[in-house]
């Protein structure tokens, strides 16, 4: 298996890079070619419509698998986020903003308790957003009663079906402008700085000044706020809260992550990597429904993309073992 893994070490950088693209364009090909109505008008903006969330939440996930932790409780958030704004519609009354307000304030607190989790009590950070994956799951339900909640609000739905530019729907714009704003963050600023010399070694980076403890809080706080607002778009978008509404996005977050180039180790990549790992997973999937294949088997292929993808991408010069 030494040679295997040497060669990875060797041709990481590149194939991360250039493998995302050029299957990204690949898959475009074949897809069209199986179906002409791939590259439809209509079709592209159904893709934006259906990635726009992915990219959101997989845009916050980045900030924190760079500095080299995990956040396994995207997924609930963005479910208790959307089963939250359901019930505060049909049984709060509130408006479209309140419910967007809260929305983002949910979110954020779901951030602020990984964080307190992992770096007051020094849990690693897969364990404590296990447990909090756990138990948000379990208020979903709660606040839901196990069942699907239905709300009409033509405010609340206008924020991500409504179009303020042509037919571009607003969820694809809000999300475009959030990616270009954290994309700017993890590159231009301190704050992105210092998550990648975090991801390459804590240690160095404490002895080089940086504030280690606010910077991590500060990723999970931005990873759920970003969450928070996944949520909303959901919600909005389908006008339906049920208790598993955002369990697919953890793996489709995760594959997208490091598809995008962003080593699961943490401490190279980045934000701005990350578009190109959410056009493979949501071409690849609207492709595959646009050809007829099962859900299920896009489940199992999604899987097997982590896999190839954290291959590609883990440095394992810096893993003392592996079990």
């Amino acid at each position: 298996m030494q040679p295997i893994s040497n060669y990875f070490n060797r041709q990481g950088a590149l194939l991360s890079t250039a493998g995302p693209v050029i299957l990204l364009l690949g898959m475009v090909i074949i897809f069209t070619f199986i179906n002409p109505r791939f590259l439809s008008w209509i079709n592209l903006f159904n893709l934006m419509r259906q990635s726009s969330i992915l990219l959101v939440v997989a845009t916050g996930m980045s900030f924190v698998i760079l500095m080299g932790a995990i956040d396994l409780s995207v997924g609930a958030i963005v479910t208790l986020v959307g089963v939250s704004a359901a019930v505060l519609v049909t049984q709060g009354g509130l408006n479209a903003f309140s419910v967007a307000a809260s929305a983002l304030a949910i979110g954020a607190l779901c951030g602020a308790l990984n964080a307190l989790l992992v770096l007051k009590l020094r849990l690693p950070s897969f364990v404590a957003t296990l447990g909090t994956m756990t138990i948000l799951g379990g208020i979903s339900t709660w606040i839901s009663g196990g069942v699907t909640v239905f709300f009409r609000n033509p405010d609340l739905t206008w924020i991500a079906s409504g179009s303020i530019i042509g037919r571009v729907p607003n969820s694809g714009v809000l999300a475009l402008i959030i990616f270009a704003l954290a994309s700017f963050v993890g590159t231009r600023s301190q704050f992105g700085r210092s998550l990648s010399a975090i991801g390459g070694g804590g240690v160095t980076a404490r002895l080089s000044g940086i504030d280690v403890l606010r910077t991590k809080a500060f990723a999970f706080v931005v990873s759920g706020l970003l969450c928070g607002t996944a949520g909303l778009l959901l919600v909005s978008r389908t006008s339906t809260g049920t208790a598993h509404m955002g369990d697919d996005l953890l793996l489709q977050a995760i594959a997208a992550v490091v598809m995008g180039g962003t080593a699961l180790s943490g401490g190279s990549g980045g934000v701005h990597r990350t578009l190109t790992g959410v056009l493979v997973i949501a071409v690849f999937q609207n492709g595959l429904t646009i050809a007829g294949i099962h859900p299920y088997v896009q489940i199992m292929v999604t899987g097997m993309i982590v896999i190839l993808s954290v291959t590609i991408t883990l440095d394992r010069s810096r893993l003392a073992f592996i079990k």
